[in-house]
């Protein structure tokens, strides 16, 4: 009796259906230094007004616009000297009519003053003296207290992401510990009786395992470290064994290997029988087409995550970064989002694909004197690492194509 499969579905409702059970996640403090990146888990106000006190924008003279108000080329005012404020003086200095302290950039203005002329635009007076030939307003030249942050008010509202400029300003305002949402805790095992960890020497039939040291980097370069399980059989006890205690501490396990319908294929299985309910198996793409999505509810907890990757290494990257990544942005706040395929480029070759499903194309891409060119690399395979490793750019051969045809405009991104 002929055993039916479910139908593939779109990669489109595949993210629907992700974003739908990804929530955000709680929050956590973090120190200021290992904050950039991460997603506020509430507003900040300012503690203090930037900048903190009135203070030079230039290096010159700090003065009554008053004084000068007269001042012209053929008419120039000579002011006594004062001593020079430098960046981080007290500001105890006070400019009385007749009189200009030299000052720096940064540095306090003095009492009595309300402007400052560059130093470029004075002359040498008289011994002690600086002439001046042009009037000013008050204010030129001064940053005033407050003009760019007033203490009390919102800096950073939630939901923000935090970018060095963000990190700057908190900075300035002293804080030191900042509330984020915390990290998802993500575990990534690979399966597979063939594999012998990477660093061994592989036994007749066997292979190193490229998929966990792979999805792991991906993982840690995206700001999510996972939790490496190792390698498991295709065999249910161990398998179960390897993820069942990996549950209790992670909210997203990622699991390559075992979800096609081979004799030996058990992470369904044994997803099922950790209480993890399938969302989804099987997406219309290519290379990637077996993968799997489930959810599991404990009582009290954010839900926990488990994707079940195609175990040939090139499939495994792809649905990491087209539908892991996408999650684990969610779960930190991120607006999450597809894959960005901004760019467009020419094909510059044929290349058959099935029409009822999206194909992911490795390329050489080059800038060429019409546009970006796309060399669509032949053969492809869903295991080919070399090939994978010589694309810079991955386009999008879309659903309803049967062929990709040398001149079709393809969207695509490049491979970083």
């Amino acid at each position: 009796m002929k055993t039916l499969t479910p139908p593939m579905i779109s990669p489109d409702e595949a993210l629907r259906l992700i974003f739908e059970r990804a929530g955000v996640l709680g929050e956590e403090k973090v120190p200021l230094a290992d904050a950039v990146d991460r997603v506020l888990a509430a507003e900040i106000r300012a503690l203090d007004s930037l900048p903190p006190f009135d203070n030079s924008a230039m290096d010159g003279f700090a003065l009554r616009s008053a004084d000068i108000k007269d001042a012209a080329p053929g008419n120039p005012v000579e002011l006594t000297v004062l001593e020079t404020v430098r960046a981080g003086g007290s500001g105890r200095l006070e400019v009385k009519p007749g009189e200009a302290a030299r000052i720096m950039t940064g540095a306090p203005l003095p009492r009595g003053a309300d402007s400052v002329v560059m130093a470029e635009m004075t002359e040498p007076g008289a011994k002690g003296k600086v002439k001046l030939t042009q009037a000013t307003r008050p204010g030129s030249h001064v940053r005033s207290r407050g003009e760019d942050v007033l203490e009390g008010s919102l800096l950073l509202d939630a939901g923000a992401r935090l970018r060095p400029y963000d990190i700057a300003l908190l900075a300035a305002q002293g804080v030191t510990e900042v509330p984020v949402i915390r990290r998802p805790r993500v575990a990534v095992l690979a399966t597979g009786d063939e594999l012998v960890d990477y660093r061994e020497e592989p036994a007749a039939g066997r292979i190193r395992d490229s998929n966990g040291p792979a999805l792991l980097a991906a993982l840690s370069r995206w700001g999510a470290p996972a939790e490496n399980l190792g390698i498991a059989p295709d065999e249910p006890a161990a398998l179960r064994a390897a993820l069942a205690a990996a549950l209790s501490r992670a909210d997203v396990l990622v699991v390559s290997g075992g979800v096609s319908a081979g004799d030996f294929d058990c992470t369904k299985s044994v997803f099922a029988a950790l209480g993890i309910r399938e969302v989804f198996w099987k997406v219309a793409i290519k290379p990637g087409k077996p993968l799997f999505f489930g959810v599991r509810r404990d009582p009290g907890e954010p839900p926990k995550l488990a994707f079940g990757l195609p175990g040939n290494p090139v499939a495994a990257l792809v649905c990491l970064e087209e539908f892991v990544r996408p999650a684990l942005e969610k779960l930190q706040g991120h607006a999450p989002k597809h894959a960005s395929y901004h760019l467009t480029g020419t094909a510059l070759n044929d290349y058959p694909k099935p029409a009822d499903r999206r194909q992911y194309l490795f390329c050489s891409a080059k800038a060429g004197p019409g546009g970006y060119e796309l060399n669509i690399l032949r053969p492809q395979g869903s295991a080919m690492l070399g090939m994978a490793s010589r694309a810079n750019a991955l386009a999008v051969g879309p659903e309803g194509v049967s062929r990709v045809v040398r001149g079709d405009a393809l969207k695509f991104r490049w491979l970083k």
